[in-house]
């Protein structure tokens, strides 16, 4: 797969990445400083402490299809997960009323876990309702760097990176961390014990119908009402 993506131009860095660096705040109300006020850190390098990239794969099956990678240090919850977004309905059968959010297949990591966030048959007629069905799995015997470590002495790279896989992830991320470094996308901020920095005003609605953004991470749009 990693072969079929698509190299991202400056002019695609600039609208499908984001980068930034939190500042002051509380988690678990424990003060966190700001990252360019840690020990040993230099706030002339520009360091990044949260990254989001948008990439899509020039591949018949995957066609219209975007993955969003996205990863920061010191947010309010620490989450691990594959969320997949199924596509929206194109129309509602048998004139159910409400909006049927795209349903979401959460992979959940460390722990494990599988939710199905779905529009089903509401309790009253013709209408619809969210449902979320979660299962929790027995927790693995060994940690994930333990299974990994105790298959490379047994000589299984199942779970290794080979080579190839490695240089084609680099030839990915090359032409951003390129344009990063020419400062061609603003370092953004966001407060540590937060979700992150805030979506972009033309990226919030969208998100939220996509269920792949918690409410908390949304900013309140008065025209809207609360999220």
């Amino acid at each position: 797969m990693l072969r079929s993506v698509r190299l991202l131009t400056d002019h695609d860095v600039v609208h499908r990445t984001r980068r930034a660096r939190y500042l002051s705040g509380r988690i678990c109300d424990h003060p966190i400083p700001a990252y360019v006020d840690e020990q040993g850190v230099d706030p002339g390098r520009c360091t990044e402490t949260f990254a989001e990239v948008e990439l899509e794969l020039d591949s018949w099956r995957w066609s219209g299809t975007t993955f969003r990678l996205r990863s920061g240090k010191l947010l309010g919850q620490d989450r691990k997960e594959v969320a997949v977004r199924f596509r929206s309905v194109p129309h509602l059968p048998f004139g159910h009323e409400g909006e049927a959010l795209p349903n979401v297949l959460r992979f959940g990591l460390e722990p494990d876990g599988l939710t199905l966030d779905m529009t089903g048959i509401g309790a009253h007629a013709q209408t619809l309702s969210q449902l979320s069905l979660t299962a929790r799995m027995e927790p693995p015997g060994l940690a994930a760097y333990g299974r990994l470590l105790l298959d490379v002495m047994k000589g299984d790279p199942a779970l290794s990176i080979p080579g190839d896989e490695a240089e084609e992830a680099w030839r990915v991320l090359t032409p951003v961390l390129s344009a990063w470094e020419n400062n061609l996308v603003p370092m953004e901020e966001y407060p540590a014990g937060s979700d992150g920095p805030p979506p972009r005003p033309h990226e919030a609605a969208q998100r939220r119908r996509s269920g792949l953004l918690h409410p908390e991470a949304l900013p309140v749009d008065e025209s809207d009402g609360p999220h």
